[in-house]
């Protein structure tokens, strides 16, 4: 209720020195690795209002900052609202799993004009939390929040009577393998901070919106995430007072808020932190006489730094001594082999465009053309391999040849023409149109096959003559009489009529 910082969470792994005085310092610290989740201005892990149990190595944190908040003027007060806010805070993981947090808040507000002219303001609101959780498989960590908020200032006195009181479940992912994470928290706050003023209809408007006090209960929910490069935390949340109770306001002037920031880590105790909220709430104003309900800043930016002041991880059980291996035997890298491939056709014509290439277990070589037919590589390590040439219209040829050390090895390739080919193809239909299911025979190859569901069927064969038979069930059958040509391509478009 009180609170408008942020709440964070503390880093995990290892603490290191502070570090932030010069470039090469930074240089130095920056190669550590960024925590998943950064100390804010709680001092516990967390986004900004999303808190994240089980993610704080354990030890114990401080942070501070200090910000503006502006609120533009209300229905019954024209004039701005401004805002200088700081806080301090302290945060102590015992465990991994339990948190305790403790902070600070001091307002100072300026309100506008009314008929009693203008007014300003000191109020100091002050918090306690206990998170408490267990992390799962996958980065998935579940728990919850019990904190308290307490009221204190020139015109509201002091009290313990009257805090707010918030209740929460917690749950967020924060995978490992992946430089984000996501958070969710949905709870309830019993809000008694509205007893604090037992003279409420003779403050001020203003007056009543610097204290943040409230007559009703809420829902407090919230989703938030972060999204890590290096060393820079970037950060993202919607949260929401859902206020309830006779009487409660609309939902549309609940608090309701948006809020970015960025996190920089100098090091893995130290960080920045710059944090924007915006308020997403319709405004009504707050005149003497009507419940008490809170109005937040339409905007507000803040700035901060954390740290990480203890470490009570404990330091890794030293490894035994091993006496010190022998230096192992250095035995002469056996020398590279080279390779010249002579490539021509059957009648000795020399190849200048042939595809010449060396195959291995770790992927296959290209050897370079070098002049006429003649294609060579040197520094090639010693081994078995497999030769493969190709040209267009020429039978490929494939080899196993064995290289061997500081040897050079000339192979002479021929390649033969490739046979000549040709095609068939063609739909198949019936007599309405409709793609058939039928069954080609090529004769005299004996070559079957069928055609798919559209009717549409294609095969490779050699030019000649040939006779296609075409039956389909419940059709009548056919036979074309085709000659294939080479490199030929013959198309047979054939309607089925019904058998009778």
């Amino acid at each position: 209720m009180f609170d408008n910082e942020s709440v964070r969470s503390s880093p995990a792994g290892r603490r290191a020195a502070y570090g932030l005085s010069c470039a090469w310092l930074w240089t130095t610290v920056a190669a550590a690795q960024a925590p998943p989740i950064g100390v804010g201005a709680s001092a516990l892990p967390g986004y900004f209002r999303v808190p994240v149990v089980a993610a704080a190595a354990r030890g114990a944190s401080v942070a501070g900052g200090v910000g503006y908040g502006f609120t533009e003027s209300q229905s019954a007060a024209p004039g701005s609202h401004h805002r200088v806010l700081g806080r301090v805070s302290a945060g102590i993981t015992p465990t991994h799993w339990l948190g305790f947090g403790l902070g600070t808040n001091l307002r100072h507000d300026r309100h506008p004009a009314d008929a009693l002219g203008s007014d300003r303001g000191t109020v100091v609101d002050s918090d306690a939390s206990v998170l408490a959780g267990v992390e799962l498989p996958h980065g998935i960590h579940v728990g919850g929040l019990l904190s308290s908020h307490f009221g204190r200032g020139d015109d509201i006195g002091r009290s313990l009577a009257h805090p707010a009181v918030d209740l929460a479940a917690l749950a967020a992912y924060l995978p490992e393998e992946l430089p984000l994470s996501v958070g969710l928290m949905l709870g309830y706050r019993v809000d008694r901070t509205g007893g604090l003023l037992a003279r409420a209809d003779e403050f001020r408007e203003g007056d009543r919106l610097a204290l943040e006090v409230s007559d009703f209960d809420a829902l407090i929910g919230g989703v938030g995430a972060s999204y890590r490069l290096s060393m820079t935390e970037l950060l993202a949340e919607l949260s929401g007072d859902v206020l309830v109770g006779d009487g409660a306001p609309a939902f549309q002037y609940s608090p309701l808020r948006a809020s970015v920031g960025a996190r920089q880590h100098l090091s893995s105790s130290v960080s920045l932190r710059i944090d924007a909220d915006a308020s997403l709430s319709a405004r009504r104003g707050s005149a003497p006489g009507e419940p008490l309900y809170p109005i937040e800043p339409r905007f507000q930016v803040a700035v901060g730094m954390a740290c990480s002041l203890l470490d009570w991880e404990p330091a890794p059980a030293p490894e035994p001594e091993r006496p010190p291996e022998p230096p192992p035997l250095r035995r002469p890298a056996p020398a590279p082999s080279s390779l010249v491939v002579n490539v021509t056709t059957r009648d000795g014509h020399p190849l200048s465009d042939a595809r010449v290439e060396l195959a291995r277990d770790a992927g296959e070589t290209s050897i370079p053309h070098e002049y006429l037919q003649r294609y060579r590589l040197a520094e090639l390590p010693a081994g078995e391999v497999e030769l493969r040439v190709s040209a267009e219209r020429l039978e490929p040829v494939t080899r196993t040849i064995r290289l061997l050390p500081g040897a050079p090895l000339v192979v002479d390739v021929q390649l033969e023409p490739a046979a000549p080919s040709g095609q068939i193809r063609g739909l198949i239909r019936s007599f309405e149109g409709k793609g058939l299911a039928a069954r080609i025979r090529i004769e005299p190859l004996g070559k079957q096959l069928a055609t798919d569901a559209a009717g549409t069927f294609s095969a490779d064969v050699p030019p000649g003559r040939y006779d296609v038979v075409i039956e389909a069930p419940g059709h009548g059958r056919q036979t074309r009489h085709i000659e294939v040509a080479d490199d030929g391509v013959v198309i047979i478009n054939a309607d089925l009529r019904r058998a009778p």
